[in-house]
């Protein structure tokens, strides 16, 4: 089992940038922007992982790795700005 070091915490942190920087390049300019996806899927790495260590799970990285997936999908989805704006004086 893998226990809560700086070892696993440097590996989740940099699970969570990879995962963030690719999540970035498949939404195309939309969303979050990248800085924000690389900062949340960190964010959210670690958070999973820390949960999953706790619990005693096998793979907490792979978990992690799910997680942060997950994580910047629902943050993702719901940022979305329609670029279409009406007036209502034009109505």
């Amino acid at each position: 089992m893998e226990e809560l070091n700086s070892v696993t915490i440097y590996w989740l942190i940099s699970i969570g940038l990879f995962v963030g920087f690719v999540i970035d390049l498949a939404m195309i300019k939309r969303g979050i922007g990248m800085i924000g996806n690389v900062l949340w899927g960190a964010a959210g790495s670690v958070i999973i992982g820390v949960i999953s260590i706790q619990l005693n799970l096998f793979a907490p990285l792979v978990y992690a790795t799910i997680g942060s997936i997950a994580f910047l999908f629902l943050i993702n989805v719901f940022s979305f700005h329609t670029e279409d704006k009406v007036d209502a004086k034009s109505v």
